[in-house]
């Protein structure tokens, strides 16, 4: 049986229950899209940081007080020759007192503070791709030449940013279930609201001969148009949210080595959650109108 295309429109309208249902859903997509945003560009963000520093270690020259049995320069200059002399290692980047200075500027409250302490020299050294050298191996080669450098390879503290980035990750996958979860119950009090106002409606469907599934998929019909337009809303608002996140944290969180297809994935990571919520709206409303059809009389 052929149903009219607004046949739920009206009861939708009633007592703003159309108003409510798009309101549910444009706010579960914004909050599911947000979620999972943050959660792939921190993920993607972290993997690539992760890779980057791994290859990566630090070596510091403390600055000495008396230069008169060795200049600093000339310390610098002993540990980059022999760093470089070493077959696993790749780059040797000496830092200079600017850069040190831009590194430690957040840890002090006073700048003219910072200019007065004497200022360590730092050596960025980079192994070669599939190298096992190790901080330990490095600081042995050093102790002939410079006895007080201090060498680090970050690994540490990358293992606790892994776990804090890990820890994140669970929790933005709870916020993205519970968020269905509730998408899913509220859309049924919705649904049963209206049905409740189109019970009539309905009895007088079954006499002209209406089946319980055509009057179902004409429910859900209705409910994925506001769906679609409600989701479409949340995720734009989204997408806003998070470019102006990733802006004023573009400092911390820099996403320029990132490649056209780490952003297609993004995207399409993105893009699935309205997706999915207009999926699970409407399958949720023909579910739930099917189990209330059968319960009437």
């Amino acid at each position: 049986m052929s149903l009219p295309r607004h046949l739920f429109t009206p009861a939708f309208r009633h007592q703003h229950l159309g108003r409510s249902f798009a309101a549910i859903v444009g706010i579960m997509v914004f909050i599911a899209s947000f979620a999972t945003a943050a959660e792939t560009v921190l993920l993607t963000a972290g993997y690539l940081w992760g890779r980057t520093m791994e290859t990566r270690i630090t070596v510091e020259i403390p600055a000495v007080g008396d230069e008169t049995a060795m200049p600093q320069a000339e310390r610098v200059r002993q540990v980059t020759s022999v760093l470089r002399a070493m077959p696993d290692v790749g780059l040797v980047m000496p830092l200079s007192d600017d850069e040190v200075e831009r590194l430690l500027r957040p840890w002090f409250e006073k700048p003219e503070l910072l200019k007065a302490l004497p200022l360590p020299t730092l050596i960025d050294v980079e192994r070669k791709s599939g190298s096992a050298l190790s901080a330990g191996q490095i600081q042995d080669a050093l102790k002939n030449v410079v006895a007080d450098a201090r060498v680090d390879d970050h690994g540490a503290w990358t293992q606790d940013i892994w776990r804090l980035v890990r820890g994140l990750t669970i929790l933005g996958a709870v916020t993205i279930a519970l968020t269905a979860i509730t998408l899913i119950l509220t859309v049924s009090l919705i649904c049963r609201a209206v049905m409740a106002a189109e019970h009539e409606t309905i009895s007088l469907l079954h006499l002209l001969g209406a089946e319980n599934k055509d009057i179902a998929r004409h429910f859900q019909k209705q409910a994925e148009r506001i769906a679609l337009r409600a989701a479409a809303i949340g995720f734009l608002f989204s997408l806003a949210v998070t470019a102006a996140l990733l802006f004023t944290t573009r400092h911390i969180a820099d996403l320029s080595s990132l490649r056209v297809g780490h952003w297609a994935g993004l995207g399409i990571v993105a893009f699935l959650v309205p997706v999915c919520a207009i999926f699970i709206a409407a399958i949720s409303a023909r579910v739930s109108v099917m189990r209330l059809i059968k319960s009437f009389p």
